[in-house]
């Protein structure tokens, strides 16, 4: 089978960017994220300037978030594009938890969590504390209510977002159209969930 000409010279262009890599930075492939059997890619842990930052523990083992944060690819766009929204308009970076574990199978008794649709993200703090110990609740001191009003702002105006949970009644005031709603345990965290399809 030939390749034909718009997509050889797509072909070309992709093989001299890699070579341009290669060479300047001595790297011969690209390192890519765990995958699993759902084809998921693992939401990257620690990239270099990124707008957020990854916790959470999966069985009660401390620092074994990451074995949770396997993402529908619409919701790994989506977080890679609010991610960079982000920085543009904030400096500290957001806490993303849960999404799923690999193979989407239940874990520490969340109902959801399964399908890679949805995320757990933390309030934004008004210092810049990150990872694990940067737990806080919206009755803390330390919660950014505007900050995270701004956050949450971003998710919401997405159209792949179907729902975000969170307790602060004032957020929901501000964000309207019951975009923003309550749920039991949701005081440390807001849950997304977005659209399969959008």
């Amino acid at each position: 089978m030939t390749r034909g000409p718009r997509r050889q010279r797509r072909y070309s262009q992709c093989s001299a960017y890699f070579d341009v890599y290669r060479r300047l930075t001595g790297v011969g492939m690209l390192e890519l994220q765990p995958k699993d059997m759902r084809g998921y890619f693992m939401l990257p842990q620690a990239p270099e300037g990124a707008g957020y930052y990854v916790y959470g523990n999966v069985g009660g083992r401390l620092n074994t978030g990451h074995l949770a944060q396997y993402a529908h690819p619409n919701l790994m766009t989506l977080i890679l594009c609010i991610e960079r929204e982000w920085q543009a308009i904030d400096e500290r970076k957001f806490g993303i938890g849960n999404i799923s574990v690999a193979g989407g199978t239940e874990y520490d008794g969340h109902a959801t969590h399964q399908k890679g649709l949805e995320m757990d993200i933390r309030p934004v703090r008004n210092d810049k504390l990150t990872g694990q110990g940067a737990r806080l609740t919206r009755f803390d001191p330390a919660y950014d209510r505007d900050a995270t009003t701004s956050l949450i702002r971003l998710f919401a105006r997405h159209m792949m977002v179907r729902v975000i949970y969170f307790n602060d009644t004032e957020v929901q005031k501000v964000i309207g159209g019951g975009r923003v709603r309550s749920a039991m345990r949701h005081d440390d965290h807001f849950h997304v969930e977005i659209r399969r399809y959008a």
